[in-house]
């Protein structure tokens, strides 16, 4: 019994040792969680290759176009970050508006750069395809500051 115990103890260990840190507050596989992975990808890991396996073939051939994960964020998404935290944004509206194959969800950005607080708002569209989440496009906020 005593070998049985220590043996579900060790178990135990090892898959909390194991579990993902998410970077989102969204529950895993959801397209709350896609759509901030997604940006965790381009604005804090540099990753544009992640980003590009999170969205659909159009989107991912137009991310490609940039070239770096840089790029894509300062030009595709008109916004700069040193570092940033991503939320989905819980207030205001409905959290998601998901349909059986498409789901449109709102994340907040807050982050710096150059020593600056930047605080954005992007409205992401995903669409499921063969069972997965893909993100499909990218809003950005009609009222933010860094629309022109």
């Amino acid at each position: 019994m005593r070998n049985y115990l220590v043996f579900i103890g060790v178990l135990a260990l090892l898959l909390v040792g194991c579990e993902r840190n998410p970077q989102v507050n969204a529950q895993l596989g959801t397209p709350e969680y896609i759509a901030g992975e997604f940006f965790h990808a381009i604005y804090n890991e540099k990753d544009l290759t992640k980003a590009k396996g999170m969205a659909t073939a159009d989107y991912a051939s137009l991310l490609s176009s940039y070239g770096s994960a840089r790029q894509a964020g300062r030009t595709l998404f008109n916004m700069n970050f040193d570092n940033v935290q991503i939320n989905v944004n819980r207030s205001g509206r409905n959290l998601r508006e998901q349909y059986q194959d498409d789901a449109t969800i709102q994340l907040i950005l807050d982050g710096e750069f150059d020593g600056k607080r930047i605080q954005e708002v992007r409205t992401v569209v995903l669409v499921r395809q063969r069972g997965k989440w893909l993100v499909n496009e990218v809003q950005a906020d009609k009222f933010s500051t860094s629309i022109r």
